[in-house]
């Protein structure tokens, strides 16, 4: 049995509305992520709607719950639907409610608080705090957030009681050098996203890099995927042969995979980190086409995150198509 896709939330106009009814039938604009809490529900942000909204998956009811649409940089200390972002990016969900945003075009790591809320700014802000452009988070434990920055060419941490930021990998040189060094001397080629398996090593993705790096609990930095030129091979071989154009966005499953959204090539792929192998999982080509079908013979447009629930179904932000595409996976076929 083939995966199947399907989509869950846009109508594929670029728009804003829909707020208070069925997610297939709003119209969404760009969305650049879309993230699952605890309950399986999902936070999908749309950059250029500036806006989170959540898809109730019992009801598939979606609503904006932090942005009022517009771009600014306002708000804090008070409601976060008032509030306004400047291209979100990414978002997070701590186990107690806590949503952490990435507020790129602010420089800027805002906090939802689960029970008042109201938002506040976190790290960073218009240039401050060390941020340039970060692109994407990822919780640690409820303890850190990790933050890939695409400009300062660095994976920092965030302590979530403290507020203290760390560097954790990167030099700030843009290139890709220092394989087999500690991460904190050696260079990123794009660090556009990033997240932990559930050994604790990392996986820094290298958007102009065209690669993923990983970076080892005792902290030492590798290539793992791509030969660093642009291209779509290598899939069923070694992920070290394999060629990649522009990807953006990397999460691990539940299966020991490594999901990467290989952006600029409309097609999701996996790496097995048991065997290294590359396999596109859904996409390969550019379009809208295919709800109903295999997700490998499905199109997508510029897609820029996914993720997966504890069956291993994938939720895709299809960014240029303006939805969230669904796939149902079949295990046994892994």
């Amino acid at each position: 049995m083939a995966d199947i896709i399907s989509t869950i939330a846009g109508t594929g106009v670029k728009g804003y509305t829909g707020d208070g009814g069925p997610a297939v039938s709003a119209d969404l604009s760009e969305p650049f992520m879309c993230e699952l809490d605890t309950k399986g529900n999902i936070y999908i942000v749309e950059a250029t709607n500036h806006c989170i909204r959540l898809l109730d998956i019992d009801s598939q009811i979606v609503n904006t719950i932090a942005g009022t649409g517009q771009a600014g940089y306002s708000g804090d200390g008070g409601p976060a639907n008032e509030a306004t972002f400047n291209e979100p990016y990414a978002v997070q969900i701590a186990a107690n409610g806590d949503i952490y945003v990435v507020d790129r075009l602010n420089a800027a790591i805002r906090k939802i608080d689960h029970s008042s809320g109201i938002i506040s700014t976190f790290a960073g802000g218009t240039k401050g705090g060390g941020y340039i452009e970060p692109n994407d988070c990822f919780l640690v434990e409820d303890n850190a957030l990790l933050v890939a920055d695409v400009q300062s060419q660095k994976i920092t941490s965030v302590d979530l009681l403290s507020g203290a930021v760390t560097d954790v990998a990167g030099n700030g040189e843009k290139a890709r050098k220092g394989d087999g060094g500690l991460a904190l001397e050696a260079s990123i080629f794009g660090a556009r996203a990033v997240c932990k398996d559930n050994k604790g090593n990392m996986y820094v993705c290298e958007r102009e890099g065209n690669a993923i790096r990983r970076i080892d609990t005792k902290g030492i930095i590798s290539t793992i995927a791509g030969t660093g030129d642009f291209g779509y091979e290598g899939d069923g071989q070694h992920s070290l042969k394999s060629t990649w154009n522009g990807p953006k966005a990397i999460r691990c499953d539940q299966a020991n995979n490594l999901l990467v959204v290989d952006t600029e090539n409309h097609a999701v792929r996996q790496i097995d980190l048991s065997t290294y192998t590359v396999q596109t999982v859904a996409g390969g080509h550019e379009g809208g086409d295919g709800d109903g079908g295999p997700s490998t013979e499905a199109g997508l447009n510029r897609p820029h995150a996914c993720s997966a629930d504890a069956k291993g179904n994938l939720y895709i932000a299809d960014s240029d198509n303006h939805r969230v595409r669904f796939v149902t996976r079949d295990w046994e076929q892994w």
